[in-house]
């Protein structure tokens, strides 16, 4: 395995990529040029295993000597180049394996690492983009033309390659660091686009209501949802995203409206029905709550939530048999951690209700073990 360190004197590329370099074996031969080639190869091979970069150089070197057709001494020497920063050399002798073996592996991605540490940004594009031609699935070269992208100012080019590395390693922090990267760079760059069209223009308020929002800004993220809603007053899902927002900040009147809007544009809305259904059960209208609440049943709205909160809203108007029967839905309905737990809360108390002794202990265990669970002394 060969380890390259990417930097530039502008762009530092922070991450350790490991690369694999397969030399393939030299065909079997009886000849004595072919056994010195095949030991040069293995010696080469060795040096660059054991990061003697100015050997192997010296060891491919020698195979080219005896077979100056070997496509993969010179990947080889391309290599040990690379590592030494000979980038003009290492280009050179990259590209003749290519020429040599147009479907060679792993020379193309180097070339194109050689090229971008020169600063040749659009050629080493070209050449990531043949590498991921012969190899689709090879994270490390989907990720440095996403690297290279990004360097050249073009992160919505960047996203792809980056989103399919991403897919093939989701738990690679390099990879990750730059996907996140390049969507915020494009996400960035759209907005400027958007922004010079029209400043005044509801896509630009809304795109800004959810940028605050994700910066966990509510107050900023209402207000221009507000002026979003003002320049079209037509759209239901600006009613949904404001209502959302004044959630968050515990205006329940003020969500209420919007959410009711919504349901006046888009009759029937689930999230809608559900959320009206859900403010009311908790503010102290559950009779009205559970009627936007059945309305969401049949909306199909996500079940776990919903059936949750019907359940809530009837046992709060001691309607205990059927909310008994409601919370016990939720259960197989994979519900969140907080609703699992909620859930179970109440069951502790609407079995007491109904004097089903057992049922409310079997509740009250699960209860303590979902706490225990979820305690931070068990999640370090």
């Amino acid at each position: 395995m060969l380890n390259f360190h990417g930097s530039r004197s502008h762009l530092s590329i922070t991450p350790l990529l490991v690369f694999g370099l397969i030399l393939a074996n030299p065909q079997p031969a009886a000849s004595q040029t072919s056994t010195q080639s095949a030991h040069w190869m293995d010696q080469g091979a060795l040096a660059m295993r054991q990061g003697n970069a100015p050997e192997a150089e010296q060891d491919f070197q020698h195979v080219i000597t005896l077979a100056p057709r070997s496509a993969d001494a010179y990947l080889g020497l391309g290599m040990a180049q690379l590592r030494q920063g000979k980038l003009d050399q290492a280009a050179q002798s990259l590209a003749k394996a290519s020429e040599l073996k147009p479907k060679i592996r792993s020379a193309h991605m180097f070339r194109g690492i050689a090229l971008f540490q020169m600063n040749a940004l659009d050629p080493a594009i070209v050449q990531l983009k043949e590498e991921i031609g012969l190899q689709p699935k090879n994270i490390e070269a989907l990720t440095w033309l996403g690297i290279i992208e990004l360097q050249a100012g073009k992160p919505e080019d960047a996203c792809a390659p980056l989103d399919e590395a991403a897919t093939l390693s989701p738990s690679d922090p390099n990879v990750l660091f730059y996907q996140v990267r390049a969507h915020t760079l494009a996400a960035q760059q759209a907005f400027r686009t958007l922004y010079k069209i029209d400043p005044n223009s509801w896509y630009v308020h809304r795109a800004q209501a959810e940028i605050d929002a994700e910066a966990n800004e509510p107050d900023k993220a209402i207000e221009e949802y507000k002026a979003a809603i003002k320049a079209k007053p037509g759209d239901p899902d600006l009613y949904e995203a404001l209502a959302d927002e004044e959630q968050k900040i515990g205006n329940p009147l003020e969500a209420t409206s919007a959410y009711q809007t919504e349901l006046t544009l888009h009759p029937n809305d689930p999230i809608a029905l559900f959320n009206l259904g859900k403010i009311q059960v908790e503010t102290g209208d559950p009779q009205q709550g559970i009627v936007f609440l059945r309305h969401a049943v049949d909306a199909h709205a996500a079940p776990a939530p919903t059936d949750f909160y019907l359940g809530l809203g009837l046992s709060k108007l001691g309607e205990n048999d059927e909310a008994a029967v409601w919370l016990e839905r939720v259960l197989s309905n994979s519900p969140s951690e907080f609703i699992l737990q909620s859930d179970y809360y109440e069951l502790v108390r609407v079995y007491q209700k109904l004097n089903r002794k057992a049922d409310s202990q079997r509740a009250l265990e699960e209860l303590k073990k979902l706490k225990a669970q979820s305690s931070p002394s068990n999640n370090p």
